[in-house]
């Protein structure tokens, strides 16, 4: 309470401004002045003094840690050469034994591949000249083979020529003194003589007969070889008349013109080597020739072996994919052709 009157009795002191209390009051503002400025100044020197004290006591720290790690660094290197002097000796020992070792293996493998080499050397030298031998030995016995193989193959040669005479002339004895199967009089003519066709009749719808020709290479092919194609099957008398290569070349020229899952077939009676020759010679190529002189399966099969001739009669037949038989042209009169039309717009439907 009295701090609050005396407080009060201040202020309105001070509300009352006059000359000589003004020059008190900047008398006595000066003088705390000096004394704030005194203070300060004093502190400052304190202040720095005590920051250059702490800044000694901090160097020294840092004098003395710099001259332990310095000495802690000498001491480690002092131990690290002294480790490293005795690595290095250690290593050199042990390389110095490893190479001790290794040279004493090594002139003992020597000596061991000297006294090796020279007995392979001798082996060597014995197994050239058996060898020598023996190759003197088998040219010998290959020359004396080959002189037999060419004996037997001109023996094989002349066997089957004779073989093939004797079986065309069966087939042509059968023909003529005994025809197998059913007999079909005066269904083709040859220039208006007619002939009579053994074997059955066969139709539309009917499941193709199998049969087994030869090709150029004498192999037996059979009805199954194109099993997934639609066949035109061309039978006729021989190659080498001017009706029957006219006809093959047409079917040629048309097999060109044809898809892949085709195939035109020409099949009679003649040699499979003659049909080659006919084929290599007429620059057919996409009609596949077949001969059918051994078993005559085929003409016996499809109705078209001629009894009087033993040759087979002009006819196509076509054959789908399924093996069936989707159109039968037996033409009248050998020396005439197919009708190329009707059976190019078979073909055409179905495809």
């Amino acid at each position: 309470m009295k701090s609050a009157r005396r407080a009060k009795k201040t202020v309105k002191n001070l509300r009352k401004p006059t000359a000589k209390r003004t020059v008190k009051v900047s008398k006595k503002v000066a003088s705390v002045k000096k004394k704030v400025i005194k203070a300060v100044q004093k502190a400052e020197v304190q202040a720095k003094a005590a920051l250059e004290e702490r800044a000694k006591k901090i160097s020294a720290q840092k004098d003395a840690l710099i001259k332990r790690l310095m000495e802690d660094l000498a001491a480690k290197e002092k131990l690290l050469k002294e480790s490293k002097k005795g690595l290095l000796d250690k290593a050199r020992e042990n390389l110095l034994e490893l190479k001790n070792r290794a040279e004493t293996e090594a002139q003992k493998w020597k000596e061991e591949l000297e006294t090796k080499g020279k007995a392979f050397l001798e082996f060597k030298n014995k197994a050239e000249g058996e060898g020598k031998r023996l190759r003197e030995q088998l040219g010998e016995k290959v020359q004396s083979l080959r002189g037999k193989m060419t004996e037997l193959d001109e023996y094989k040669k002349a066997a089957e020529g004779k073989l093939f005479e004797l079986e065309a002339r069966v087939k042509e004895y059968g023909a003529r003194f005994g025809a197998i199967g059913k007999e079909r009089p005066g269904l083709v003519t040859v220039r208006g003589n007619p002939l009579t066709l053994l074997g059955p009749e066969v139709k539309v719808g009917d499941r193709a007969p199998d049969f087994r020709v030869l090709d150029g290479a004498l192999k037996v092919v059979t009805l199954d070889a194109f099993r997934g194609k639609l066949k035109i099957i061309s039978s006729v008398p021989s190659l080498d008349t001017p009706v029957c290569d006219a006809e093959t070349h047409r079917f040629n020229e048309e097999a060109g013109k044809l898809p892949e899952n085709v195939a035109v077939l020409t099949i009679s009676m003649d040699l499979p080597f003659a049909q080659s020759r006919w084929c290599a010679a007429a620059g057919v190529e996409k009609v596949k020739a077949f001969s059918d002189f051994r078993d005559r399966s085929f003409g016996e099969a499809y109705g078209v072996l001629i009894k009087e001739t033993g040759l087979l009669a002009r006819a196509v037949f076509i054959v789908d994919d399924q093996n069936i038989i989707r159109y039968v042209e037996l033409v009248p009169e050998l020396t005439s052709e197919p009708d190329y039309g009707r059976i190019l717009n078979m073909v055409r439907a179905l495809l």
